[in-house]
């Protein structure tokens, strides 16, 4: 039962980092298409997009059932139109999806959809999967523990690579296209394949801190597929069926196929690698392979290499993204050499383009209140000053392409209703000198000047989701497509002269050909076993250097450009073998037979069912114990908790209801609590028992200030408090009114993937609680976290400051967040501060589990020293704790899903506990990351 809790608090976890509370301002006017089927929610304006994805959830949801169920639940779906990410949700607690409408501009990844309809199928059939999945033991659970009860038992029965990897099936089986077409989808298996690498399922499913592992989506598409295949077109409704039921209470799932198909899910994974690694290998051993070389050793770390340009000489301008360190843009050359250029920090795609000594990138900005608006704005890096600027306002760019002179950046702009344009800026002043014109509204992606700096080149998707290479004149804004638009998806072109490079997904790999501008004829330029990604045609010699994938990330490879060899390809065409060009029987493309019904739209209230009880959830925060009823609305701005919390220290119970409004700037919050039992020591050191009641009412304000290399927020608040003590009539006085303000400041350097912490940052908390009328009782606390880089990359060493005073009066007692010295006892005070110091490093990275229950990726420790003073004022006592110890840390993954850190402490005490007079002491930790309440 505890592990369930755990996991239903952690599947509340996730779907509060997937939505945003509050995240939407209140100017944003909401409407909805209401049906009995769905309740499409969008922002005033997009009626068109509202209706289309009403429009295929109603086809949807009567056609294609057949493979997952007949169960039946109406859902919301919000789309989301005010920020620059790429991606959609859905969730249960409460049960709703959200579509995050910008696209991404990378087509080799997800292809060229469009992309509402794209999200429409995928997510669908999440809603769908939950639908279904709410039965025996799961429907149990659903009604005893409300949406997330039935969340945190689907997700034990059922594996995340199934709901994402059936998800891809059906946009595959029901459109043109689907990521199980893109070649690049397949990179990952198909590498591990090429060199050999069997990986264990359990390693396959918790991943690596070390090694590259394809995630979900693709193991769960080929394990999918390959179910299909040999068992029919109904064998996951039957195998997801048995496990969400728990036929079979340990790994349900496992012993479902172990009974229809005599392999438990170790034997089938293994099965279907069988299937298809000779797919791979035999294509990548073809006679014809593109001879190439490694122009870099084979680096230790899994390490990315990619958007490759040349830059003189045997030199190169290169991103690298390495595990133990943050990406940045070098300059390499065929020696090894390396020089750290310019990190570009936080993006929503990392692609860069240079020119003549500059580099341009798109750098995300946020909104420093509204969590759903989000931006970016132009920098641009010159090497003959060394120095970053920023030439433009905030606005949503992707993908800028500097002008060889410098002077001039073309870029990619979106707008909230779904409008895309070509927008050319001067790079010294940030002004807009003009806007091409995009009658057909095709989305662009990748855009490169062209033709001595007076066209663009841009590969294009239309409305249907096909794609083009396309030039567009600067000087016209004339229009004019140099291949047939198809569903081969088209990656970053490089122009050299009157050659276009791109890569495509002609064939079962994304290779590097080229066009001829003067006839418009397409080249196969490179034949490799494995993707290219991005290539730079050196223009000193005939050579062509491209970004390949292996297990060891994007490796740079110099191969001749033999342009007499060349054999020319019709790229529009389809040239995949057959394996990817799968045939469900789930309908085929519908996209295009979805009827195009007019509906009704009517306003959606921001308040509109405000308390929404979705969910039990209970909680294990030691000492405190309890469950509570939680509700929130679909558009995220009010959230509301009844509940119970038994404190196990002071054997006291608590009642409480809460309500938060996030749609205005500032939080508000009011509530009420009934407290039984609490107790405390009074300025005699008697302990004293008391119920109470409270009722309060507060405002908070959380902002963000992210940007560049550095995540920063800033949450202020203050609530006010009425307290009424249930109290022996000896004490002086029963009610207490009091304000509880709170500053928490956090400004960390992001990180590489290995990093324990950030190597650069603070964290800062103050909180000061004060009466205002009544009893008097005051308590200050500050902690202040520092965190800086140690002896290696991955080593990290953490000091820390907390200081608390309370009032001597010992009329009440305050909430305690205060971090004592480790290994000792809560010590007696009215003021008390601390210094702490530790270093944290990496010891192992095992990947090995057991029994598929628990899977271990990395094993890290901490040194520490403590020194705390602890003053007791009306004695003028003042007492010291110091210690010194070890913490072992076992960064785990339980039942391959929910990941879990749990640890051991020594402590050595330099000063005995008073309390106990212990000089040694062993602690077992499970960290739990402490949140104030205001």
């Amino acid at each position: 039962m505890r592990l369930l809790a755990i996991i239903a608090f952690s599947a509340l976890s996730l779907s509060l980092s997937a939505q945003q509370f509050g995240g939407n301002p209140p100017s944003l006017k909401w409407q909805q298409i209401n049906t009995d089927t769905v309740r499409v929610i969008f922002p005033k304006g997009m009626t068109a997009q509202g209706e289309r994805v009403a429009n295929i959830v109603h086809y949807l949801n009567r056609y294609t059932r057949t493979s997952i169920g007949p169960l039946e639940r109406k859902v919301n779906i919000v789309l989301q139109n005010q920020t620059m990410q790429s991606n959609g949700y859905v969730q249960l607690g409460p049960f709703r999806s959200e579509f995050y409408l910008t696209p991404s501009p990378n087509s080799l990844d997800l292809g060229s959809l469009n992309w509402i309809e794209q999200l429409s199928v995928h997510e669908y059939r999440h809603v769908l999967q939950n639908m279904n999945f709410r039965q025996g033991l799961s429907k149990v659970f659903s009604i005893l523990g409300g949406q997330l009860g039935q969340a945190a038992v689907t997700n034990i029965a059922v594996p995340n690579w199934f709901w994402e990897g059936d998800a891809v099936v059906m946009e595959t089986a029901l459109t043109p296209q689907g990521r199980g077409r893109l070649p690049g989808f397949f990179d990952g298996f198909r590498g591990l394949s090429l060199a050999g690498k069997q990986y264990a399922y359990m390693k396959i499913r918790n991943g690596s801190y070390v090694d590259y592992v394809p995630d979900h989506y693709p193991l769960g598409y080929l394990m999918s597929t390959y179910g299909r295949e040999h068992y029919g077109q109904t064998f996951w409704k039957d195998v997801t069926t048995d496990a969400v039921r728990f036929r079979g209470v340990f790994y349900p799932l496992s012993q479902s196929l172990k009974k229809r198909t005599g392999k438990n899910i170790t034997g089938f994974y293994h099965a279907m690698l069988k299937e298809y690694q000779p797919l791979w290998n035999s294509y990548a051993a073809r006679p014809d392979t593109t001879p190439a070389v490694s122009v870099l050793p084979v680096a230790k770390q899994v390490t990315d290499y990619k958007y490759v340009y040349a830059a003189g000489h045997n030199e190169w301008i290169v991103l690298k993204n390495a595990r133990n360190k943050l990406a940045g843009i070098y300059r390499l050359n065929t020696a090894g050499k390396e020089q750290l250029l310019v990190r570009p920090g936080i993006v929503y795609d990392d692609f860069f383009s240079y020119r003549n000594g500059r580099i341009a990138w798109a750098a995300a900005r946020f909104d420093a209140r509204w969590g759903w608006k989000d931006f970016s704005v132009i920098r641009i890096w010159d090497n003959a000053t060394g120095h970053t600027k920023t030439i433009s306002a905030r606005g949503k760019f992707f993908s800028p392409d500097i002008s060889a002179n410098g002077e001039q950046v073309i870029t990619v702009a979106t707008t909230t209703d779904m409008q895309c344009h070509l927008q050319l800026i001067n790079a010294k002043t940030g002004a807009l000198e003009k806007e091409l014109p995009n009658r057909e509204n095709w989305y662009y992606t990748y855009p490169r000047f062209a033709a001595n700096d007076q066209a663009v080149i841009s590969a294009v998707r239309n409305p249907k989701g096909e794609m083009a290479l396309v030039q567009q004149s600067l000087a016209t804004g004339e229009s004019t497509l140099l291949t047939p638009f198809s569903f081969n998806v088209i990656g970053i072109p490089a122009v050299e002269g009157d050659t276009v490079y791109f890569t495509s997904g002609y064939r079962d790999v994304n290779n590097v050909y080229a066009l001829t501008l003067a006839d418009r004829k397409t080249f196969e330029v490179t034949d490799r076993g494995n993707s290219a990604m991005h290539m730079a045609p050196d223009p000193e010699k005939d050579s062509l250097l491209f970004s390949e994938f292996t297990i060891k990330g994007y490796k740079l490879y110099h191969a001749a450009l033999r342009q007499n060899n060349w054999k020319e390809v019709p790229v529009t065409a389809d040239g995949r073998s057959t394996w990817l060009q799968p045939q469900f029987k789930e309908g085929g493309d519908i996209l295009g037979i979805v009827p195009k019904d007019s509906l009704p739209v009517k306003k959606y209230r921001q308040l509109t069912h405000p308390f929404n009880f979705h969910s039990w959830v209970p909680s294990f925060n030691d000492p405190d114990f309890g469950i509570s009823l939680i509700g929130e609305n679909i558009l995220s701005t009010t959230s509301t908790s009844i509940g119970y919390t038994y404190n196990r220290n002071e054997e006291s119970s608590d009642i409480a209801a809460g309500f938060t409004f996030g749609g205005w700037f500032p939080m508000l919050s009011v509530g009420a609590d009934y407290a039984i039992n609490r107790n405390g020591l009074d300025q005699n050191r008697n302990r004293v028992y008391w119920n109470e009641a409270t009722a309060h009412i507060g405002l908070s304000i959380p902002l963000n200030f992210s940007g560049g290399l550095y995540s920063r927020s800033l949450a202020v608040g203050s609530n006010y408090n009425v307290r009424h003590r249930y109290l022996d009539s000896k004490y002086k006085g029963n009610d207490l009114q009091f304000l509880s303000n709170t500053i928490i400041f956090s400004n960390q350097r992001i990180k590489a993937l290995q990093n324990i912490f950030t190597h650069f940052g603070q964290y800062l908390a103050v909180q000061y609680n004060t009466s205002v009328n009544g009893l008097y009782a005051e308590q200050l606390y500050a902690r202040l976290d520092q965190y800086l880089p140690g002896l290696w990359p991955n080593h990290n060493l953490v000091l820390q400051a907390a200081f608390q005073q309370r009032d001597q009066s010992f009329n009440y007692t305050f909430t305690d967040n205060f971090v004592y010295a480790r290994g000792y006892n809560t010590p007696f005070y009215t003021r008390i501060y601390k210094l702490g110091a530790n270093y944290h490093l990496p010891l192992a990275y095992p990947d090995w589990g057991f029994a598929q229950i628990l899977y271990f990726n990395r094993i890290r420790a901490n040194l520490f020293y403590d020194y705390s003073m602890a003053t007791y004022a009306p004695q003028k006592t003042d007492t010291r704790y110091t210690s010194a110890g070890t913490e072992l840390f076992f960064d785990t993954r339980i039942g391959n899903a929910l990941p879990f850190t749990f640890g051991v402490r020594f402590s050595h005490l330099f000063d005995q506990d008073p309390a106990d007079n212990a000089q040694n002491r062993v602690d077992f930790i499970i960290p739990i990351q402490q949140l104030f309440n205001y």
